[in-house]
């Protein structure tokens, strides 16, 4: 009967210690499920911020900023001239 017992708790005593090993690994897995979540979010935030910047309007185009719109190679009078000359 005493032996039973001596076999049962050296029993324990490796499943507590292989428990123990595999909460480890579980850990160790999980911190780089969460380092690869982060690398794919930063990747899609990359995309979504470079689909924005591209779609942005020309730094040439002033349309809507109090500007009066010119056809490209007029100069200022000659725009000036030919909106008047619309109105």
């Amino acid at each position: 009967m005493e032996e039973g017992r001596k076999a049962g708790e050296i029993l324990k005593k490796q499943y507590m210690e292989k428990e123990e090993q595999y909460q480890v690994e579980v850990n160790i897995l999980k911190d780089k499920l969460e380092e690869n979540d982060k690398l794919l979010r930063f990747q899609d935030s990359t995309k979504i911020l470079d689909n924005s910047l591209s779609s942005q309007r020309s730094p040439t185009i002033k349309t809507g900023l109090c500007f009066h719109e010119s056809v490209e190679g007029e100069s200022i009078s000659q725009g000036e001239k030919r909106n008047s000359n619309a109105n």
